[in-house]
């Protein structure tokens, strides 16, 4: 019965160990490539997940900003073709009512596609 009993409680502390050390490694990681946060603040997080165990690492990625998706700016408040789309259909109303010459609405319009 005593061997029964060790190997419960040795699997019992792999099973604690193993996902504990996965995760403070990808929380480590997490901090450390972040470049939003100062070196203290990095190191403040880095204690409280190392003490706070479980529990600090899940208020850190509760707390962790979502990150964009590559190609995503922060500051845009419209995305890039918005824009021109928006641009295109003013010069449009424009050159209807006569206020460009159709030289003008060519080139204005190669000029926003970035043909020129």
């Amino acid at each position: 019965m005593g061997t029964l009993d060790d190997a419960m409680r040795a699997l019992l502390a792999i099973a604690l160990v193993v996902p504990l050390a996965l995760l403070w490694i990808v929380a480590f990681v997490d901090v450390a490539r972040r470049k939003d946060l100062p070196v203290l603040q990095k190191a403040l997080w880095a204690g409280v997940m190392f003490f706070g165990a479980y529990i600090g690492i899940a208020v850190y990625f509760a707390m962790r900003p979502i990150p964009l998706p590559p190609g995503k700016d922060a500051n845009a408040t419209t995305p890039r073709s918005s824009a021109i789309v928006t641009e295109l259909e003013a010069l449009q109303s424009r050159y209807a009512t006569g206020e460009l010459s159709n030289d003008d609405y060519l080139s204005r319009k190669r000029s926003l596609f970035g043909l020129t």
